[in-house]
Protein backbone atom coordinates (compact mmCIF):
# COMPACT_ATOMS: atom_id res chain seq x y z
CA UNK A 1 0.00 0.00 0.00
CA UNK A 2 1.05 4.14 -0.79
CA UNK A 3 0.55 6.62 1.33
CA UNK A 4 -2.43 9.05 0.14
CA UNK A 5 -2.60 11.85 2.99
CA UNK A 6 -2.03 12.49 6.53
CA UNK A 7 -4.34 14.80 8.22
CA UNK A 8 -4.45 16.91 11.46
CA UNK A 9 -7.87 17.86 13.41
CA UNK A 10 -8.72 19.14 16.58
CA UNK A 11 -10.39 16.58 18.09
CA UNK A 12 -11.76 17.80 21.75
CA UNK A 13 -10.98 19.83 24.32
CA UNK A 14 -11.55 18.93 27.60
CA UNK A 15 -10.99 19.06 31.34
CA UNK A 16 -10.09 15.80 31.63
CA UNK A 17 -7.15 15.55 28.89
CA UNK A 18 -4.64 18.50 28.56
CA UNK A 19 -5.68 21.27 25.80
CA UNK A 20 -6.51 20.44 22.85
CA UNK A 21 -5.70 16.77 21.57
CA UNK A 22 -4.79 16.04 17.97
CA UNK A 23 -6.47 13.09 15.73
CA UNK A 24 -4.02 12.72 12.86
CA UNK A 25 -5.66 10.67 9.85
CA UNK A 26 -3.43 8.58 7.71
CA UNK A 27 -4.93 7.09 4.52
CA UNK A 28 -2.88 3.92 2.87
CA UNK A 29 -4.80 2.89 -0.81
CA UNK A 30 -3.59 0.32 -3.07
CA UNK A 31 -5.72 -0.95 -6.13
CA UNK A 32 -8.55 -2.63 -4.54
CA UNK A 33 -7.15 -1.69 -0.66
CA UNK A 34 -7.76 0.86 1.60
CA UNK A 35 -6.39 1.16 5.58
CA UNK A 36 -7.12 4.32 7.66
CA UNK A 37 -5.52 4.59 10.62
CA UNK A 38 -6.66 7.63 13.42
CA UNK A 39 -4.19 8.49 15.98
CA UNK A 40 -5.11 10.24 19.37
CA UNK A 41 -2.23 12.48 20.40
CA UNK A 42 1.32 12.00 19.90
CA UNK A 43 1.43 8.17 20.89
CA UNK A 44 4.31 7.16 19.16
CA UNK A 45 2.48 4.34 17.70
CA UNK A 46 1.93 5.90 13.97
CA UNK A 47 4.60 4.10 11.85
CA UNK A 48 3.69 0.60 13.77
CA UNK A 49 -0.26 1.14 13.20
CA UNK A 50 0.55 2.18 9.52
CA UNK A 51 1.86 -1.25 9.00
CA UNK A 52 -1.22 -3.05 9.77
CA UNK A 53 0.15 -6.01 12.45
CA UNK A 54 -1.40 -8.18 14.15
CA UNK A 55 -1.40 -7.59 17.86
CA UNK A 56 -3.20 -10.82 18.41
CA UNK A 57 0.27 -12.89 17.18
CA UNK A 58 2.16 -10.89 19.81
CA UNK A 59 3.69 -13.12 22.57
CA UNK A 60 2.56 -11.28 24.56
CA UNK A 61 -0.56 -10.41 23.83
CA UNK A 62 -3.34 -12.10 26.19
CA UNK A 63 -7.01 -13.23 24.56
CA UNK A 64 -9.75 -12.19 26.62
CA UNK A 65 -12.23 -12.79 24.37
CA UNK A 66 -12.30 -14.74 20.63
CA UNK A 67 -15.95 -14.79 18.82
CA UNK A 68 -16.97 -14.77 15.23
CA UNK A 69 -17.56 -10.61 15.36
CA UNK A 70 -15.23 -9.63 17.96
CA UNK A 71 -11.89 -10.49 19.16
CA UNK A 72 -10.51 -8.73 22.31
CA UNK A 73 -7.00 -8.77 23.97
CA UNK A 74 -4.48 -7.46 25.69
CA UNK A 75 -1.18 -6.34 25.02
CA UNK A 76 1.81 -4.14 26.66
CA UNK A 77 2.95 -1.21 23.88
CA UNK A 78 5.36 1.63 24.07
CA UNK A 79 3.01 4.82 24.35
CA UNK A 80 4.87 7.95 24.65
CA UNK A 81 8.18 6.45 25.79
CA UNK A 82 6.51 4.20 28.88
CA UNK A 83 5.32 0.84 28.94
CA UNK A 84 1.54 0.96 28.93
CA UNK A 85 -0.97 -2.27 28.91
CA UNK A 86 -3.06 -1.52 25.85
CA UNK A 87 -6.76 -3.49 25.50
CA UNK A 88 -7.31 -4.55 21.36
CA UNK A 89 -10.68 -4.74 20.09
CA UNK A 90 -11.42 -6.30 16.63
CA UNK A 91 -14.60 -5.61 14.92
CA UNK A 92 -15.20 -8.10 12.03
CA UNK A 93 -18.29 -7.74 9.24
CA UNK A 94 -19.19 -10.67 8.49
CA UNK A 95 -22.48 -10.60 7.13
CA UNK A 96 -23.13 -9.31 3.93
CA UNK A 97 -25.51 -6.85 5.62
CA UNK A 98 -22.58 -5.15 7.85
CA UNK A 99 -20.41 -5.08 4.94
CA UNK A 100 -23.30 -3.11 2.82
CA UNK A 101 -24.15 -0.92 6.01
CA UNK A 102 -20.28 0.11 6.19
CA UNK A 103 -21.02 2.41 2.99
CA UNK A 104 -23.04 4.47 4.87
CA UNK A 105 -22.21 3.90 8.91
CA UNK A 106 -18.83 4.40 10.49
CA UNK A 107 -16.99 1.64 11.45
CA UNK A 108 -17.05 0.18 15.24
CA UNK A 109 -14.20 1.17 15.77
CA UNK A 110 -14.96 4.74 14.96
CA UNK A 111 -17.99 4.96 16.76
CA UNK A 112 -16.09 3.86 19.68
CA UNK A 113 -13.58 6.98 19.28
CA UNK A 114 -16.86 9.29 18.91
CA UNK A 115 -18.42 7.67 22.01
CA UNK A 116 -14.64 8.29 23.80
CA UNK A 117 -14.90 12.08 22.55
CA UNK A 118 -18.69 12.39 23.33
CA UNK A 119 -18.02 10.88 27.24
CA UNK A 120 -14.51 13.87 27.47
CA UNK A 121 -16.29 16.85 26.22
CA UNK A 122 -19.38 16.08 28.68
CA UNK A 123 -16.98 15.44 31.35
CA UNK A 124 -16.95 11.77 31.87
CA UNK A 125 -14.57 9.02 32.62
CA UNK A 126 -13.77 6.46 30.30
CA UNK A 127 -10.05 4.74 29.03
CA UNK A 128 -7.64 6.92 27.48
CA UNK A 129 -8.23 6.04 23.76
CA UNK A 130 -5.42 5.66 21.80
CA UNK A 131 -6.51 4.82 17.53
CA UNK A 132 -8.89 3.37 15.58
CA UNK A 133 -8.36 1.79 12.13
CA UNK A 134 -10.26 0.55 9.28
CA UNK A 135 -9.72 -1.82 6.53
CA UNK A 136 -11.99 -2.03 3.20
CA UNK A 137 -11.51 -4.15 -0.07
CA UNK A 138 -13.17 -2.20 -2.32
CA UNK A 139 -14.93 0.33 -0.66
CA UNK A 140 -16.34 -2.54 1.79
CA UNK A 141 -15.50 -2.63 5.61
CA UNK A 142 -14.22 -5.89 6.22
CA UNK A 143 -12.26 -5.02 9.86
CA UNK A 144 -11.92 -2.76 12.01
CA UNK A 145 -9.49 -2.42 15.12
CA UNK A 146 -10.14 0.20 18.69
CA UNK A 147 -6.95 0.74 21.11
CA UNK A 148 -7.53 2.10 24.41
CA UNK A 149 -5.24 2.32 27.38
CA UNK A 150 -6.07 0.21 30.65
CA UNK A 151 -7.59 1.61 33.01
CA UNK A 152 -5.17 0.84 36.10
CA UNK A 153 -6.80 -0.33 39.64
CA UNK A 154 -10.35 -0.62 38.36
CA UNK A 155 -12.88 -2.94 38.53
CA UNK A 156 -16.28 -3.50 37.16
CA UNK A 157 -19.44 -2.60 39.34
CA UNK A 158 -20.36 -5.89 39.74
CA UNK A 159 -16.98 -6.97 40.66
CA UNK A 160 -16.66 -4.14 43.55
CA UNK A 161 -19.90 -5.13 44.67
CA UNK A 162 -19.52 -8.41 45.43
CA UNK A 163 -15.79 -8.30 46.36
CA UNK A 164 -15.90 -4.65 48.46
CA UNK A 165 -19.29 -3.84 49.54
CA UNK A 166 -21.17 -6.98 49.82
CA UNK A 167 -18.57 -8.40 52.14
CA UNK A 168 -18.91 -5.29 54.59
CA UNK A 169 -21.10 -5.74 57.84
CA UNK A 170 -23.10 -3.35 60.12
CA UNK A 171 -23.95 -0.09 59.46
CA UNK A 172 -20.65 1.08 58.33
CA UNK A 173 -21.12 -1.54 55.43
CA UNK A 174 -25.18 -0.26 55.24
CA UNK A 175 -23.97 3.43 54.23
CA UNK A 176 -21.52 2.45 52.15
CA UNK A 177 -23.69 0.36 49.79
CA UNK A 178 -26.01 3.00 50.08
CA UNK A 179 -23.44 5.71 48.75
CA UNK A 180 -22.45 3.56 45.95
CA UNK A 181 -26.44 3.25 44.59
CA UNK A 182 -26.60 7.08 45.20
CA UNK A 183 -23.56 7.37 43.33
CA UNK A 184 -24.59 4.86 40.48
CA UNK A 185 -28.03 6.30 39.87
CA UNK A 186 -26.73 9.64 39.59
CA UNK A 187 -24.44 8.69 37.13
CA UNK A 188 -27.30 7.10 35.17
CA UNK A 189 -29.62 10.08 35.62
CA UNK A 190 -27.00 12.63 34.73
CA UNK A 191 -25.91 10.99 31.19
CA UNK A 192 -29.81 10.58 30.30
CA UNK A 193 -30.22 14.34 31.48
CA UNK A 194 -26.88 14.80 29.07
CA UNK A 195 -28.58 13.43 26.31
CA UNK A 196 -26.41 10.78 26.04
CA UNK A 197 -27.39 7.00 25.90
CA UNK A 198 -25.57 4.20 25.76
CA UNK A 199 -27.11 0.62 24.08
CA UNK A 200 -25.08 -2.00 26.82
CA UNK A 201 -25.02 0.10 30.23
CA UNK A 202 -24.61 -3.10 31.96
CA UNK A 203 -22.68 -3.52 34.94
CA UNK A 204 -19.72 -5.05 33.26
CA UNK A 205 -19.36 -1.95 31.07
CA UNK A 206 -19.32 0.60 34.34
CA UNK A 207 -15.40 0.35 35.92
CA UNK A 208 -15.14 1.72 39.39
CA UNK A 209 -11.70 3.22 39.63
CA UNK A 210 -8.91 6.33 39.91
CA UNK A 211 -9.46 7.74 36.84
CA UNK A 212 -12.71 9.36 38.02
CA UNK A 213 -13.59 11.74 40.24
CA UNK A 214 -14.25 12.07 43.75
CA UNK A 215 -17.82 12.54 43.51
CA UNK A 216 -18.13 10.58 40.24
CA UNK A 217 -15.77 7.61 40.40
CA UNK A 218 -17.14 5.31 37.41
CA UNK A 219 -15.16 4.88 33.93
CA UNK A 220 -17.61 3.67 31.08
CA UNK A 221 -16.01 1.15 28.56
CA UNK A 222 -17.21 -0.61 25.50
CA UNK A 223 -18.55 2.42 23.77
CA UNK A 224 -19.53 1.87 20.15
CA UNK A 225 -22.89 1.71 21.17
CA UNK A 226 -22.79 4.97 22.90
CA UNK A 227 -24.43 8.23 21.48
CA UNK A 228 -25.74 11.92 21.84
CA UNK A 229 -28.98 11.82 21.39
CA UNK A 230 -31.78 14.56 20.36
CA UNK A 231 -33.77 12.60 23.40
CA UNK A 232 -33.34 10.32 25.03
CA UNK A 233 -36.77 8.58 25.32
CA UNK A 234 -38.56 6.40 28.62
CA UNK A 235 -37.89 3.19 26.35
CA UNK A 236 -34.37 3.66 26.20
CA UNK A 237 -33.98 4.79 30.06
CA UNK A 238 -35.74 1.68 31.03
CA UNK A 239 -33.72 -0.39 28.95
CA UNK A 240 -30.57 0.90 30.54
CA UNK A 241 -31.76 0.48 34.14
CA UNK A 242 -32.83 -2.87 33.42
CA UNK A 243 -29.52 -3.71 31.28
CA UNK A 244 -28.05 -2.95 35.57
CA UNK A 245 -31.04 -5.26 36.64
CA UNK A 246 -30.11 -8.27 35.02
CA UNK A 247 -26.69 -7.38 35.95
CA UNK A 248 -25.91 -6.40 39.40
CA UNK A 249 -29.60 -6.83 40.49
CA UNK A 250 -29.21 -10.57 40.97
CA UNK A 251 -26.91 -9.35 43.82
CA UNK A 252 -28.62 -7.06 45.40
CA UNK A 253 -31.54 -6.82 47.59
CA UNK A 254 -35.23 -5.75 46.49
CA UNK A 255 -34.51 -2.90 49.27
CA UNK A 256 -31.50 -1.79 47.60
CA UNK A 257 -33.01 -1.87 44.33
CA UNK A 258 -35.95 -0.14 44.91
CA UNK A 259 -33.47 2.80 46.53
CA UNK A 260 -31.94 3.27 42.97
CA UNK A 261 -34.84 3.08 41.43
CA UNK A 262 -36.05 6.07 44.03
CA UNK A 263 -32.68 8.01 43.88
CA UNK A 264 -32.59 7.74 39.96
CA UNK A 265 -36.18 9.52 39.88
CA UNK A 266 -36.19 12.00 42.81
CA UNK A 267 -36.37 15.09 40.89
CA UNK A 268 -38.88 14.46 38.75
CA UNK A 269 -42.29 14.73 40.09
CA UNK A 270 -43.99 11.23 40.60
CA UNK A 271 -46.75 10.00 42.55
CA UNK A 272 -46.72 6.00 43.85
CA UNK A 273 -48.47 5.08 40.69
CA UNK A 274 -46.22 6.02 38.52
CA UNK A 275 -43.10 4.71 40.65
CA UNK A 276 -44.68 1.74 40.47
CA UNK A 277 -45.00 1.38 36.92
CA UNK A 278 -41.31 2.38 36.02
CA UNK A 279 -40.83 -0.97 38.40
CA UNK A 280 -43.13 -3.00 36.56
CA UNK A 281 -41.42 -1.35 33.22
CA UNK A 282 -37.70 -2.41 34.02
CA UNK A 283 -39.04 -5.76 35.84
CA UNK A 284 -40.62 -7.06 32.24
CA UNK A 285 -37.26 -5.53 29.96
CA UNK A 286 -35.22 -7.20 32.47
CA UNK A 287 -37.08 -10.73 31.72
CA UNK A 288 -37.24 -9.83 28.19
CA UNK A 289 -33.35 -9.32 28.23
CA UNK A 290 -32.87 -12.47 29.74
CA UNK A 291 -35.08 -14.18 27.41
CA UNK A 292 -33.27 -12.89 24.59
CA UNK A 293 -29.86 -13.99 26.24
CA UNK A 294 -31.00 -17.70 26.28
CA UNK A 295 -31.87 -18.04 23.01
CA UNK A 296 -28.39 -15.94 21.90
CA UNK A 297 -26.53 -18.46 23.54
CA UNK A 298 -28.41 -21.17 22.53
CA UNK A 299 -28.15 -20.56 19.04
CA UNK A 300 -24.14 -19.08 19.07
CA UNK A 301 -22.43 -20.37 21.78
CA UNK A 302 -19.47 -17.90 23.11
CA UNK A 303 -16.11 -19.07 23.02
CA UNK A 304 -14.08 -17.32 25.44
CA UNK A 305 -10.24 -17.53 26.55
CA UNK A 306 -7.87 -16.45 30.16
CA UNK A 307 -11.10 -14.23 30.91
CA UNK A 308 -9.98 -11.70 33.36
CA UNK A 309 -12.03 -11.61 36.14
CA UNK A 310 -11.71 -8.19 37.68
CA UNK A 311 -11.44 -6.09 34.39
CA UNK A 312 -13.53 -7.21 31.33
CA UNK A 313 -13.17 -4.73 29.06
CA UNK A 314 -15.69 -3.80 26.05
CA UNK A 315 -13.83 -0.95 24.66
Amino acid sequence: MRQVNEDLIIWRKTTLACGDAMLSRCRLKSQCQALTVFVVGNTGLEKVLTNCPDFFLHKKCRIIKSEKKIQVGYVPLRIRGEIRGVYLKWHHAVSFGHRVASLFVASAAMRSLSGAAVLLQAGYATAQPIAALEYRRWGVLRKSLYLSEEVTGAKTVENFWREDLIVSRGTEGYRKRRAFLRALACLFKSLHKDKIYHNDLKASNILVGRAGSAENPFVLIDLQGLRRCFYVSKRRRIKNLAQLNRTLGVFATRTEKLYFVKVYGEDRPSNRMRKRDLVQSILVETSRQFLKGRLRRSQWPEKKFNVISRYTPGQ
